[in-house]
């Protein structure tokens, strides 16, 4: 069974303004809190801030050398080196820094080489975990848009000296911005920021991602999993509000069907969702799932998403790829969801009610 419900619809013109949205960040802020303390990221760029965009070589007196790129909207992408025990370390990743006072702050949050954890409620690669989060401090000695001087006490002086291009293959990929992977980072660092269902919530009432009105209405959805244990398919009301109520249906079960509410979203070329009350109850943060399909068809009355099975193979070492198709109907099968539509007892005011 996937109870994955999908759905596309994006403009060019959309996608200039999401991603104008992306690289002001003026709405998007978060709060992290350590043992040393609680830390403010996100929000307009300040003018102090202003010397420190951009792409950065750096050296501290541990002899730990990095190539950065910080960016507007408070992300990073860096590629740091050190000695450790006579090897070579290496970290490639992005975080979010921030400057505050005469402090430069920053925090990784996503390790491009670390594992996935398939347990977390949110569907993401590279997520670092909260337990391994440590927001580092510097004083700033000095910043212009040539040099950046800092200072800790653990890794002493380091100097950054801005340039025009990096050199580590890695960062190489970073020298020219393409806007729709950039939208797509800055989304992930937001998902790896939902430690909570409100946080779900705001994650899809993002006011710089507004659902397409058109879009809304009565589908069908089915997939083509040739493991599928049952002839099934699902029935999903979705709304203009970002909302979503739905049933599953499987040929033969003769039970009573289960309504099941959620909410769902567009980003960058790409669907997500998740199921968030069921029966009256909102679904602790720990059972939800949050998930991300690529979208591969979008028409008005059907599109199709496409989500990868790493354990099961095709021609023994191929990831299988399930797709789902979507189609729009006139009426649903189920009455309780014919009833729902017309009712639309369970739309964005009932969730903002039953979340708080």
């Amino acid at each position: 069974m996937n109870n994955r419900f999908l759905f596309i619809a994006v403009n060019f013109c959309s996608f200039l303004f999401f991603f104008s949205s992306v690289l002001s960040a003026s709405e998007w802020s978060t709060r992290i809190t350590t043992e040393e303390g609680t830390y403010e990221f996100g929000g307009p760029l300040l003018e102090k801030e202003k010397p420190l965009v951009g792409k950065w070589t750096g050296l501290n007196k541990n002899g730990d050398a990095w190539e950065i790129l910080r960016r507007p909207n408070h992300v990073y992408t860096i590629m740091i080196s050190w000695m450790e025990e006579g090897n070579k370390e290496t970290f490639r990743g992005h975080g979010l820094w921030s400057v505050r006072k005469d402090e430069f702050i920053y925090v990784d949050l996503l390790d491009r080489d670390g594992e996935t954890d398939f347990e977390w409620p949110v569907e993401m690669k590279y997520r670092i975990s909260n337990d391994d989060i440590m927001v580092l401090v510097e004083n700033i000695k000095s910043a212009s848009d040539q040099k950046v001087v800092t200072y800790a006490e653990d890794v002493g002086e380091s100097t950054e000296t801005r340039v025009e291009n990096f050199k580590q293959l890695w960062m190489k990929q970073f020298d020219q911005a393409e806007p729709l992977e950039e939208a797509r980072l800055f989304d992930q660092i937001q998902l790896a920021r939902i430690v909570d269902v409100q946080g779900i919530v705001d994650f899809f009432t993002d006011p710089a991602y507004a659902v397409d009105r058109k879009m809304a209405g009565k589908w069908e959805s089915t997939d083509n999993d040739p493991d599928a244990e049952a002839d099934w398919k699902t029935e999903v009301i979705r709304r203009a509000d970002g909302t979503d109520s739905y049933i599953y249906l499987e040929e033969g079960d003769d039970s009573d069907p289960v309504m099941t509410h959620g909410m769902w979203g567009i980003r960058n070329g790409k669907y997500y969702g998740v199921e968030l009350i069921s029966e009256g109850e909102v679904f602790p943060f720990e059972e939800t799932f949050l998930f991300t399909e690529k979208i591969v068809k979008s028409t008005p009355n059907e599109f199709a998403t496409q989500w990868v099975d790493m354990e099961r193979k095709i021609l023994k070492f191929l990831p299988m790829v399930v797709t789902v198709t979507d189609q729009r109907i006139k009426e649903f099968e189920s009455d309780i969801l014919n009833k729902e539509f017309n009712d639309n007892a369970f739309g964005l005011p009932f969730f903002k009610k039953r979340i708080e």
